[in-house]
């Protein structure tokens, strides 16, 4: 009975181990062209945000970059710049 115990926690264990080394926490640093005001920025930060597996989104219009802290086993940079352009904005290069 000990034993299957033991197992059967051991197993638990290396289950969240895995999924812990599963999940990869990234920030990336997107140029944003075309903002012209603070308003711009914000609706990008939102969107952004909205976003699955996005944790984090600052974006600036005195910078013209977002930064995105993001969960890369659910989301892509692609899919992050895919979102920026979605709001009307061009992702530079």
């Amino acid at each position: 009975m000990r034993t299957r115990f033991v197992a059967l926690a051991l197993g638990i264990i290396l289950s969240l181990g895995a999924a812990a080394l599963a999940f990869t926490e990234k920030t990336v640093t997107i140029a944003i062209d075309g903002m012209h005001c603070d308003k711009c920025a914000a609706s990008v930060a939102k969107k952004l945000k909205a976003t699955e597996g996005v944790q984090e989104a600052a974006v600036s219009f005195d910078t013209k970059e977002a930064t995105v802290k993001y969960d890369d086993a659910k989301v892509s940079v692609e899919k992050l710049k895919e979102t920026i352009k979605s709001t009307g904005f061009k992702v530079k290069s």
